[in-house]
């Protein structure tokens, strides 16, 4: 499996077929029991955690289904935890802070914290917390699960949006047909397997 540089591939497939496993692995969270894995040319599958962690930090952003945010933080704060963790200078914070909020339209709820903001809105705030240090990777476990339609639509333009403008590579997984119907690149996985290789958008 090789995924493009500033794609945005989506990985398919039922419950258990491998999908969330496939995006640690290919973060550095789980280690391949056989195989091998390369991120912008390096092994990750050698890397001892420290290495591995180091990475993690100041290249790749994860979109977890359980969001992830910190309790006690409003949205501006976790969004700027996400910018602290992965070393972006503090004078570059508030620029970054209001762009990746007004993506998710959330400008509004700046203030609150998570357990004041619905599920769809607490997804919404993970995803701004990810894309604000524009990371050369994302990775994104069914992102737009909590949302209706619209922002969904609307997030996965973002997406596509973040991969032309900041160089960026996103792989995601996702259950949705109307979202697999307008993205370039798909992998079906079927009993950890991949099982099928779309690379061009069905008409």
């Amino acid at each position: 499996m090789t995924v493009p540089s500033h794609s945005l591939t989506a990985l398919r497939g039922r419950s258990g077929s491998g999908k969330t496993t496939l995006l640690n692995l290919i973060g550095g969270l789980d280690v391949p029991s056989k195989g091998e894995i390369f991120f912008r040319n390096e092994p990750i599958h050698t890397l001892s955690e420290k290495q591995s962690a180091e990475i993690r930090r100041k290249q790749i952003g994860f979109i977890f289904q359980s969001f992830g945010l910190v309790p006690l933080m409003t949205v501006e704060e976790n969004v700027a935890f996400g910018l602290r963790i992965a070393g972006i200078p503090k004078e570059e914070w508030k620029e970054r802070i209001q762009d990746a909020i007004e993506f998710v339209q959330l400008t509004k709820r700046v203030t609150h914290r998570p357990f004041e903001l619905s599920g769809g809105e607490q997804q919404r705030v993970a995803i701004a917390r990810a894309i604000a240090p524009t990371p050369s990777l994302i990775l994104a476990d069914e992102p737009t699960a909590e949302l209706d339609s619209n922002m969904a639509y609307h997030i996965i333009r973002t997406f596509q949006e973040i991969t032309n403008q900041h160089k960026t590579t996103i792989i995601m997984t996702t259950h949705d047909p109307g979202i697999l119907n307008i993205l370039d690149h798909v992998y079906t996985l079927e009993d950890g397997y991949i099982v099928e290789d779309q690379m061009e958008k069905e008409v």
